[in-house]
């Protein structure tokens, strides 16, 4: 007896193994707290995410920032942007961010030379 393979088949079989590797890829970030909320390269906490309305957040994400950069010259503490804040826990003020919080450790994709 010649037994018939239907297309259904062949496409839910044919797209079993593209989906487990989107789900393998995506496994690692799970359960991962955002960059802004975990200290950085100086220690301090200096923005907390759920203070903070979804057009901030969404300007943070959409500049990429973090609060360790990855280049030592070019962190928040060196730009024209960054105001320090009163005490001496590595946390600050950014001008990019309305005046919000930023590490002095941190970077974003707007950071620029102070002058």
């Amino acid at each position: 007896m010649k037994s018939k393979i239907s297309r259904r088949s062949v496409l839910l079989q044919s797209l079993q193994l593209p989906l487990a590797g989107a789900v393998f890829v995506a496994l690692p970030g799970c359960g991962q707290k955002a960059a802004t909320t975990s200290a950085g390269a100086g220690g301090a906490v200096c923005a907390d995410l759920s203070a903070m309305s979804e057009a901030e957040q969404g300007t943070r994400k959409s500049l990429e920032y973090t609060e360790a950069g990855p280049n030592p010259s070019q962190v928040c503490a060196g730009c024209s942007f960054f105001h320090p804040g009163p005490t001496a826990g590595g946390c600050g003020t950014c001008d990019m961010f309305s005046g919000g919080p930023v590490n002095s450790h941190g970077h974003c994709n707007s950071w620029s030379a102070k002058s």
